[in-house]
């Protein structure tokens, strides 16, 4: 079979470190300018997926168009983009996105917010109209097989994503932790306020800009109190850990804010989620504290890892029979213009000529396959 008319152009955690792919971590409106873009641009097909440890361009088209048009969204010189970049062809384009989306190339094996990831790409794409027939199998066979995988395997049952794993480091740094957690109405925000108010001894601050109703589920929990974002330097010096996770391209936490505000050097930690990032390094070292970046998950990412190779390897033969259906139905796809002339040629020459044929033209596995499938409906 001919290789799919798809490739895929990444820059992830394996490939740049979290500066370079913050300049990558487009927003939702950058995201679809760039769908529009790239129709304009020799790519007849795209689909972009941005997350905080990948920006990924899928496409039917000119690779120098992709990674060119990356480059120039990202503020990169192509030269400088070329060697953080990760090319994929025709059919390890499409395994790479499976793996992809069932989370098994994650930073966090097995993390549930890369699927959510995928399904709001796609869909942007379908919104743009930038996704044809190849994109539109090929999204639409991922997000289900990874369904199958999360299903049939244990990859997920375990919560290890990052937004869970930065919890635990906030609960563990001290004994009466009280938590500031800036974006909780993001998404990650929300799975980090649903892993925090699960420790009964945690004491939480989350900021709003103006009245959210994301957060409204979480205003009646007496360990939550929600603050305006502009008052959030005023709760500091009460904190034990200040988390920030917003999609913000300034920092929410600076030197200057702490300064200006009178925050105490003392004990602290924190987690900076965002990608850019949120917290401005120097406001760590001014205050005396432990800054984690996205980048320090990576390490701690390792163990749980290991713990979910069995279910990788399983998870990996279930990509490989749901990619063999779709390439069946992308040879199917091809053929279907010559299906009446091939009905009404091998009518003429007979069944008999045609199996012939095939036996000259097939591998032995592949005959004897075909005749295996033909002996079973017969004796059906």
């Amino acid at each position: 079979m001919d290789e799919p008319n798809i490739e895929c152009i990444s820059v992830s955690f394996r490939t740049a470190p979290s500066h370079i792919r913050g300049r990558l971590a487009f927003t939702e409106e950058t995201q679809r300018k760039f769908l529009k873009k790239a129709c304009e641009n020799r790519i007849s097909q795209c689909v972009i997926i941005c997350t905080c440890n990948r920006t990924e361009v899928y496409y039917c088209g000119m690779y120098e168009s992709a990674i060119g048009l990356l480059a120039d969204f990202g503020g990169f010189d192509v030269r400088e983009l070329t060697p953080l970049i990760m090319r994929f062809c025709g059919k390890n384009a499409v395994f790479h996105l499976y793996r992809v989306a069932c989370g098994i190339d994650s930073m966090v094996i097995g993390e549930d917010e890369i699927l959510g990831q995928t399904k709001s790409a796609y869909s942007r794409a379908k919104e743009e109209n930038t996704a044809g027939f190849e994109l539109n199998r090929v999204f639409l066979g991922a997000i289900s097989c990874a369904k199958k995988i999360k299903t049939e395997t244990a990859l997920s049952k375990t919560s290890v994503s990052v937004a869970t794993l930065a919890a635990n480091e906030a609960v563990k740094f001290s004994e009466k932790p009280t938590v500031l957690l800036i974006g909780g109405s993001g998404k990650t925000g929300s799975i980090m306020l649903k892993n925090l108010i699960s420790h009964r001894h945690v004491s939480i601050y989350v900021t709003e800009r103006s009245h959210n109703e994301d957060l409204n589920t979480f205003r009646d929990i007496p360990q939550i109190h929600i603050i305006d974002y502009s008052h959030r330097y005023s709760v500091i010096n009460d904190c034990s850990c200040i988390i920030s996770a917003t999609s913000s391209p300034h920092h929410t936490i600076t030197a200057q804010g702490l300064s200006e505000n009178n925050v105490n050097n003392s004990h602290r930690l924190f987690i900076d989620l965002a990608v850019p990032a949120d917290i401005e390094k120097s406001a760590a070292e001014e205050s005396g504290a432990r800054l984690m970046g996205i980048d320090y998950f990576e390490q701690l990412s390792a163990e749980n890892n290991a713990l979910k190779q069995d279910s990788v390897e399983y998870a990996k033969k279930i990509i490989e029979n749901c990619a063999d259906e779709l390439f069946k139905e992308f040879a199917f796809h091809s053929f279907l213009p010559l299906m009446r002339e091939a009905e009404d040629k091998f009518t003429s020459v007979g069944f008999e000529k045609l199996i012939y044929k095939l036996k000259s033209d097939l591998t032995s596995s592949e005959f004897s396959a075909l005749l295996k499938s033909l002996k079973s409906d017969l004796e059906g």
